[in-house]
């Protein structure tokens, strides 16, 4: 069995760009500018880069009303972007869609249908880009998006970054927290066996069993963890679940130079956030 796929990013959807990133600048993270998606996505981000090569993207739905929605009857059916926040949105903060790393999101696709993952025509899209220097530029992406029918509240997908030389950069992965790389993503599931399958499916990371749950491999040193919501809660009480809640991304475990007690959702836009020290 492979290892997996890496772990690209998060996207953290929140109603309010300018406060959530007041938010995680003040828990010592360094933000990229504001960015604006076209408006068939509706969204603008801000994002904290990692040394590690993946990001917490923070996305605000500012053009409800421009973005593109769901279309499952076209052929191949479209999965929207901005969508699958803003119905997260309507509930709560939080990750909407976790991503893989990729390098050629048709073939991800093709990968997909073949072995009877749900997917969806493949995305391309550009944006514009402010450089620590000032300068702006285009980065372009391909993204291959893919669900789960017992998971009907988040969505995965993974990004193929057409111009990797424009987004990673140095100056960006500086955080004052230490923050180096997010090493695992966690969903609180009533079935962990059930949906680390579907997980593992994707990319055929291995599945092992954990305290209260599952762990898929996601690449050397990352993976997916997938715990009942009462082990979740005794991570984090502020969060709010049930026994037999859909499954929902919850938090993240983010390696940095030093193990500190775990942060919150409720101070964290909806998600809780692990400190793990660097071995």
């Amino acid at each position: 069995m492979n290892t997996g796929r890496p772990i690209d990013h998060i996207v953290l959807a929140v109603h309010d760009l300018d406060a959530a990133a007041a938010v995680y600048e003040g828990l010592g993270f360094t933000l990229t500018p504001r960015a604006t998606h076209e408006d068939r996505m509706g969204t603008s981000n801000r994002i904290a880069q990692f040394a590690g090569k993946n990001f917490i993207e923070i996305l605000e739905v500012d053009r409800p009303d421009k973005l593109a929605p769901h279309d499952f009857a076209k052929e191949p059916p479209f999965f929207s972007f901005g969508g699958q926040s803003k119905a997260l949105l309507e509930d709560r903060e939080g990750i909407s869609m976790l991503v893989f790393a990729g390098e050629d999101a048709h073939a991800d696709a093709a990968r997909f249908s073949a072995t009877g993952v749900p997917t969806y025509e493949v995305f391309d899209f550009d944006r514009k880009a402010r450089l620590p220097g000032g300068d702006e530029v285009t980065v372009s992406f391909s993204l291959t998006f893919a669900t789960s029918p017992d998971m009907p509240e988040i969505a995965f997908f993974v990004c193929q970054n057409r111009a990797p030389q424009y987004f990673w950069k140095p100056e960006f992965q500086q955080h004052e927290n230490g923050a180096e790389v997010i090493s695992a993503v966690y969903i609180a599931s009533p079935d962990p066996a059930r949906d680390a399958a579907f997980v593992s499916s994707m990319f055929d990371g291995e599945v092992t069993d954990i305290d209260g749950g599952k762990a898929v491999a996601c690449g050397a040193g990352q993976e997916v963890r997938i715990l009942t919501p009462e082990v979740i809660l005794k991570r984090d009480p502020s969060l709010r679940l049930a026994p037999d809640s859909s499954p929902m991304f919850v938090g993240i475990a983010l390696t940095s130079g030093e193990a500190r007690a775990t942060t919150p959702a409720a101070a964290a836009c909806g998600i809780f956030i692990e400190w793990v020290e660097k071995s």
